[in-house]
């Protein structure tokens, strides 16, 4: 098991990693057990990768919501190549990106995502998606309840989902 694959011990401990690999200009968001990880890396190491950022987490089901909010990002920016499998013996290579500099992006970026993920996934204890899916669903709500002409439930409904985006505003920073 190269990658050290733990969906079926997702409760564990768990590590999510970014690593670079300046030569194929390429990324890789990875998750691996805490009693896997240095392994892990030094696998990548071997193989020309750099390790960028690591963030521990309690539970490894925290640490694939983080790698899942991350991988989802980079390809709605249009990010979807990765390094064929050839290129990657050590495995993960699904979870490579190359050429992120193309989306206008950076190492920085992408480290900067996965630290606000992270915070926001231990805060909520829910995947970042469904956060901001739930928080653009209540204001879309609210508009809908000003249009139609009910005004005081919106402002009320605005009232509760304001604080809650200010404080998504304030983790961005």
């Amino acid at each position: 098991m190269a990658g050290g694959n733990f969906h079926d011990r997702a409760d564990e401990p768990a590590t999510l990693y970014v690593i670079q690999n300046q030569a194929r200009q390429a990324l890789k968001i990875g998750v691996a057990h805490q009693d896997r990880i240095v392994g892990r890396l030094r696998e990548h190491d071997r193989h020309g990768w750099t390790t960028e950022l690591t963030l521990e987490f309690k539970e490894g089901v925290q640490a694939l919501q983080v790698e899942r909010a991350v991988i989802a990002f980079l390809r709605s920016c249009g990010v979807a190549s990765h390094l064929p499998q050839c290129d990657m013996p050590q495995g993960g290579y699904t979870e490579t990106f190359a050429h992120v500099g193309l989306a206008k992006l950076d190492l920085k970026d992408v480290t900067s995502l996965a630290e606000l993920a992270a915070r926001l996934v231990q805060r909520s204890n829910c995947p970042v998606h469904a956060h901001v899916l739930h928080l653009a669903e209540a204001a879309d709500e609210v508009f809908r309840l000003a249009k139609d002409g009910h005004k005081e439930q919106a402002r009320k409904l605005w009232a509760l989902v304001q604080p809650v985006m200010e404080e998504t505003i304030r983790a961005l920073e």
